[in-house]
């Protein structure tokens, strides 16, 4: 085209522990939507989605969560993510998936929010780095070939939030069923291939 986070020692300060140390690393999102980010290390970046503060997306060495005042509106892990683009001219981050059914989540973010009477610009360096590593480094292997039938399918071995080794391809399960014998037994060997790749059991 995503390596562990180092654990915090368990001798700091417990009020280093917490949302606050969080967000000595990443000061932009409010404390209030911090707190609704499922622990999973530190906030690697954070963008927001509307000018009024409101809602935000947030990368951790894991997951991709989005925030509002309502609480967690989305929350997946990397391994989830096929690709990521960002579009500096319209300001939004596309998303899609490995499920090929799901459709592309589109974040758009405003140059800036509001704090008080304060516009406060948003620099969208960081959670642009994390997404990429995040999909990079959910990535293990992957082949790519030419069905019998003229499609191209890529089949890749991915690491779950658990550290757990999968593969997938990039056809839906729908497609994946409707292939005929010859492409099926085509797509077994590339799956077949993937997983011999990283030494995964392939009978």
């Amino acid at each position: 085209m995503m390596a562990p986070i180092r654990k915090a020692s368990s001798a700091r300060p417990a009020w280093r522990s917490g949302v606050a140390a969080r967000l000595r690393r990443r000061a932009a999102i409010p404390p209030v939507l911090a707190a609704m980010v499922p622990d999973d290390g530190p906030l690697l970046g954070a963008v927001p989605l509307v000018a009024d503060d409101s809602r935000w997306a947030a990368a951790t060495a894991n997951y991709l969560t989005v925030v509002g005042h309502g609480g967690v509106e989305l929350r997946r892990g990397w391994h989830e993510v096929e690709r990521g683009r960002w579009d500096a001219q319209a300001a939004t981050f596309t998303l899609t998936w490995t499920d090929a059914t799901r459709r592309p989540l589109v974040l758009t973010v405003p140059e800036a929010v509001s704090r008080g009477e304060k516009a406060v610009a948003v620099d969208v360096a960081p959670f642009a780095r994390a997404l990429r590593q995040g999909v990079e480094s959910a990535l293990v292997y992957a082949v790519t070939g030419q069905l019998p039938g003229g499609r191209r399918v890529t089949v890749s071995v991915r690491r779950d939030s658990d550290g757990r080794l999968y593969t997938a391809s990039d056809l839906s399960g729908d497609d994946a069923a409707a292939l005929d014998e010859a492409d099926g037994a085509a797509l077994e060997e590339l799956i077949r291939r993937a997983r011999d790749g990283v030494g995964l059991p392939t009978d």
